[in-house]
């Protein structure tokens, strides 16, 4: 599974906020889950199971996740892609799933940096 490790500072609330408000202007919606991670989704899936790859970059249905934990008293926000995302959309679904992720996750990055609110990234396989 590729991930993205924010190890957030500030008011963990803001930094969450600032986390959501990353995604959904890449076009994801964040929906909690009972667990307290989130679910990230975007596009269609009956135009991704009809089209596949032809359902285009913002329509392709991709779906990836969050999840929280601490490590040493910081909080962490893990965005993590399995290596099935994308799926759906084949070989070239599976290929646009990962440059999705690569580009949201250093937009993401970048944004939680700008507002003050990541100590560290950490990028996993």
């Amino acid at each position: 599974m590729a991930s993205a490790d924010y190890f957030l500072s500030g008011h963990p609330d803001a930094a969450r906020a600032a986390l959501a408000e990353a995604l959904a202007e890449h076009g994801f919606t964040v929906t909690p889950r009972a667990d307290g991670s989130w679910e990230v989704a975007r596009g269609s899936t009956t135009a991704t199971a009809l089209l596949g790859v032809l359902a285009g970059r913002k329509n392709q249905r991709l779906v990836y996740d969050v999840r929280f934990f601490d490590h040493q008293g910081t909080p962490v926000a893990r965005f993590g892609r399995d290596s099935g995302a994308g799926a759906m959309g084949g070989v070239w679904g599976v290929q646009r799933s990962e440059n999705v992720f690569a580009e949201v996750s250093e937009a993401v990055a970048a944004r939680l940096h700008a507002r003050g609110h990541l100590a560290h990234l950490f990028r996993g396989a």
